[in-house]
């Protein structure tokens, strides 16, 4: 069997585990984060189409064994995406889950909850990723005090599937082969998967995303109204100073600062677009009308700029 793994499909795991676990939150809240595959069977393979961030952890930290709670709403997410997927001629093919900064294996809950799957359909696998081993590129060791396994253009995970489903929760496990679409090669999926990592981290914010955003698109409005003061003052100063000759070279190049500027925010803008696809399903139906609407405050907000580049040129 060889589990065949798209790009986007990869990305959607890594930007949902490191959302919730990541260098800007304190290492004792980090949470493990869950989800599911959607695909086909193609002959002994597994083709993947689509993955699904569903829930993250509950933080207890007085609980002995740490536990995911499944909500209402994480039932129902799952239900309306199968439903989706059988319209399509698709199903679920697995589970997924993240061990933030600790061994990619399975836990005796994981084996559990393999099991589900793996009764349901015989060919079900489990993902285990861990952001800490694609970024230091190590294996943790199995106890403290033991030395890490150093490794080689590694993508962060294993996937796992179950011996024997008759044996249950005791049953015992092997890994499977798989593929990752879209690279030219491991070497280049780690390179830009770890610039993804600094991405997510720094721009995909695991609570209070909309705000996150709209105090983004709030300050570039107030930068770019900036630029358009600044450079106006500028010219003014040069005219009061006979120093018009001096005007088309400083529009030309205030022109250049400001297109750059809203060029480089349309970028972030892309990011936030490509992040909402990592959302948890159940976060989607409330959050992306408010996305959307915090974009479309940019995309009005410079659907003039041509006509003021121009206004100002005329003006000086």
């Amino acid at each position: 069997m060889v589990v065949i793994i798209p790009k986007q499909c990869y990305l959607a795991v890594v930007a949902a585990a490191v959302r919730f676990a990541n260098t800007r939150i304190p290492k004792n809240d980090w949470l493990e984060v869950s989800g599911i595959f959607i695909g086909k069977n193609q002959g002994d393979d597994v083709i993947i189409t689509q993955t699904y961030p569903i829930m993250h952890q509950e933080l207890d930290k007085d609980a002995v064994i740490d536990q995911y709670k499944w909500s209402d709403e994480d039932y129902i997410a799952f239900s309306i995406i199968d439903d989706e997927a059988f319209e399509r001629g698709e199903f679920t093919v697995g589970w997924w889950h993240s061990h933030p900064d600790f061994k990619v294996m399975m836990s005796h809950i994981d084996i559990q909850t393999t099991l589900s799957y793996q009764q349901n359909n015989p060919k079900a696998i489990s993902l285990v990723f861990n952001p800490t081993r694609l970024i230091r590129q190590i294996e943790l060791a199995d106890k403290k005090g033991d030395p890490d396994k150093q490794l080689k253009n590694d993508p962060g995970f294993k996937i796992f599937r179950l011996d024997d489903v008759n044996s249950g929760v005791e049953a015992s496990y092997h890994t499977a082969d798989y593929r990752i679409e879209g690279y030219d090669s491991m070497e280049q999926l780690i390179a830009q998967t770890q610039k993804f990592i600094i991405d997510i981290t720094n721009f995909f914010p695991k609570d209070n995303v909309p705000d996150t955003y709209s105090k983004f698109i709030d300050e570039r409005i107030e930068k770019l109204e900036s630029l358009f003061l600044g450079t106006e003052e500028y010219l003014t100063t040069l005219t009061h100073r006979g120093e018009k000759s001096r005007i088309p070279e400083v529009l030309e190049n205030q022109s250049q600062e400001i297109r750059k500027f809203v060029a480089d925010t349309s970028v972030k803008i892309e990011n936030i677009r490509e992040f909402m696809n990592y959302l948890e399903y159940k976060e989607r139906e409330v959050i992306f009308p408010q996305i959307e609407e915090i974009i479309n405050r940019w995309d009005e907000h410079v659907s003039g700029l041509d006509k003021r580049l121009k206004q100002l040129k005329k003006r000086f």
